[in-house]
């Protein structure tokens, strides 16, 4: 029996974001999340973005379809969503880059993250 990777990778710049999880051929995208914000540059510095990232996964945690979340941002991005992550999902974060690796194909992913072999320990979420 293979190990099934649970985590959501999260990818994201000021503007888009990629979730994505470990399907039959690697990492691939499950959702799409775009900044609504029409400042472009400069959206990530009135926090928005990230609270609509940080929504979506406080989303996914609750409803216990995100065990783990893994995130590459950029520092001001990877700042606000944390940030608006509520108690529940802070703990299941498990791996934070900041790097934006927004261009990078899916199928790329998986080694920027530098997942261990025996898979993410996650936490026990109420």
């Amino acid at each position: 029996m293979s190990y099934v990777d649970p985590v959501w990778y999260v990818v994201a710049d000021s503007l888009h974001a990629r979730i994505l999880k470990h399907g039959e051929h690697g990492l691939a995208t499950i959702a799409h999340l775009k900044s609504d914000d029409k400042k472009g540059p400069t959206a990530p510095h009135d926090g928005a973005y990230g609270k609509v990232i940080a929504a979506y996964l406080n989303d996914a945690v609750r409803k216990k379809e995100a065990p783990g979340i893994a995130i590459a941002a950029p520092g001001e991005v990877m700042h606000q969503i944390i940030t608006h992550l509520d108690v529940e999902a802070r703990p299941a974060v498990v791996a934070k880059l900041e790097k934006d690796l927004s261009n990078i194909p899916d199928h790329n992913l998986a080694s920027h993250f530098d997942i261990p072999a025996t898979g993410w320990p996650l936490p026990k979420i109420r």
